[in-house]
């Protein structure tokens, strides 16, 4: 069984202002306070901490379940391990961090589950951040730097296959209460994911759909400001990067 961690801020959170109703027939969550499997359905997460890790707002859907479906149709069943947090830079992420110890230990306890239960194969590792960096104005090589630093520590303690990046949207171009933000912020940031993926063969860039979706208001949240795809929106991405995923697995035989 292959195990795959969902990482990042709001939009992998799930911040989608509706209720989840979405599933994936046969796929797992793990939950690390109840040390469970449950059948994989939104809404996903949990809340650890004090705002460490945080399940999908109000019980709001999420890309997990549409990934899942979508990749476990063409490969083994899957675990899905839920670790993200709104309004987080890629900083708050980093290597001895309170928010990177709880992700690391959550996934090892999955890892070390599904090993025991059912016998594993691949671990991925999906991420879906960014938006708070383009706000801050991180530089290209501020962000680029800091992703390669956090696929190395997660590589070496969980031991993943793949660094999976799901490229950001448009986000601070519209943050009408940040008017120092442009749209030349989401494009460092943007950039510096796609470089990840041809600098590094650790990365694998599995789709810029949300680039398309983040200026389309059918596919966002309306009662949020700044482009949070709604369920529709991050039904689509999570299909597509599902789809991607499963692909990159089979051509590269890993």
């Amino acid at each position: 069984m292959d195990v795959i961690i969902f990482s990042g801020q709001s939009n992998m959170q799930g911040s989608t202002g509706e209720k989840g109703g979405y599933s994936a027939k046969g796929c797992l969550e793990y939950k690390f306070l109840s040390d469970e499997f449950v059948n994989l359905k939104d809404p996903v997460g949990e809340d650890i901490g004090d705002g460490v890790l945080c399940a999908a707002v109000n019980c709001c859907g999420s890309l997990v379940p549409s990934f899942c479906k979508a990749y476990s149709k063409k490969a083994d069943k899957v675990v899905a391990v839920h670790c993200a947090k709104g309004n987080t830079a890629i900083n708050d992420w980093k290597e001895g961090s309170i928010r990177y110890e709880t992700l690391i230990k959550k996934s090892r306890k999955a890892i070390g589950k599904v090993r025991e239960r059912f016998g594993l194969d691949k671990v991925y590792f999906v991420w879906l951040q960014g938006e708070s960096d383009a706000l801050n104005k991180t530089t290209f090589d501020d962000y680029l730097t800091a992703l390669i630093a956090l696929k190395n520590a997660v590589k070496r303690d969980l031991c993943i296959d793949k660094f999976c990046i799901i490229k950001v949207g448009f986000f601070a171009e519209y943050a009408y209460w940040k008017p120092e933000s442009n749209k030349l912020d989401d494009l460092n940031i943007m950039k510096a994911q796609e470089r990840a993926s041809l600098v590094d063969n650790d990365f694998v860039l599995l789709t810029d759909v949300c680039a398309k979706l983040s200026v389309n208001k059918r596919f966002l949240n309306p009662k949020e400001y700044g482009p949070h795809y709604n369920n529709k929106g991050l039904k689509i991405i999570g299909k597509v990067a599902g789809k991607a995923l499963i692909k990159t697995r089979k051509n590269r035989k890993q």
